[in-house]
């Protein structure tokens, strides 16, 4: 698939977007005029405009004639899609606390996930969940791990017969898409990443509910504390040799 340009617009925004969600624009606070925007940036007036339609649609600003364009707070009405820009600053620095936020999210959500497939899964669903892991423990090269991994959760999202978490999982892709060498380098290591799948698929296969629910939930408890003490050292947790 060919990759979209970025527009100036789109530029223009992710500037903006992350003034908003650094707080250099807060909550409440009125944006400067389209025009100071777009001498103050060196651009047009339409560039900066259609900026504004992508903050808009994000809902990070609302804007009403003859009011000006006030910003919105993002905990209150923003989506899945600005998450990016708060994991990462423009600086390039990681910002734990929502990092540790998505962890603690991702063990809530993934442990009702893998209930419910082991509740509804299919023959099928079986066969793919054992695949992926097969190759999960036949991979040592950490950047696919951690796509195996996201394809072992699709793989029992789509085993759970629910299409919320698939559209969460769809909004994760970009993420890991864009931030997988932070993972790397912050908190997994390749036997961290396999630990316990296999037990997950027998939990399913067998439908046992709770078993299924309790091993994602151990899974991703023991991912964020090995984060949460990688932080508390202050140093990158040691790597696993492979092979």
């Amino acid at each position: 698939m060919p990759v979209q340009k970025r527009t100036r617009a789109d530029q223009i925004a992710e500037l903006l977007k992350r003034r908003i969600l650094s707080g250099t624009y807060p909550a409440g606070s009125k944006l400067p005029s389209e025009l100071w925007l777009a001498d103050d940036l060196g651009v047009n007036r339409f560039t900066v405009r259609e900026a504004m339609n992508q903050l808009e649609q994000l809902r990070l600003i609302r804007r009403k004639a003859g009011a000006g364009t006030v910003v919105l707070d993002y905990r209150q009405n923003a989506g899945l899609d600005v998450v990016e820009y708060l994991v990462l600053n423009e600086g390039g620095v990681v910002d734990l606390e929502v990092l540790a936020n998505l962890l603690e999210f991702a063990r809530i959500t993934s442990s009702e996930v893998a209930a419910l497939a082991a509740e509804r899964r299919s023959d099928e669903d079986l066969t793919t969940l054992a695949v992926v892991v097969a190759k999960m423990q036949n991979e040592k090269n950490l950047s696919d791990l951690l796509w195996f991994d996201f394809d072992f959760n699709w793989a029992l999202a789509c085993a759970a017969r629910n299409v919320m978490p698939r559209l969460l999982l769809n909004s994760a892709r970009g993420l890991l898409s864009k931030y997988s060498h932070l993972l790397g380098t912050l908190w997994v290591s390749p036997g961290s990443i396999t630990q316990g799948y296999e037990y997950v698929v027998d939990a399913v296969r067998a439908r046992d509910v709770e078993r299924a629910r309790s091993l994602l939930k151990w899974i991703w408890t023991g991912r964020h504390q090995r984060f949460v003490e990688a932080v508390e050292r202050g140093s990158r947790p040691p790597r696993e040799r492979a092979g």
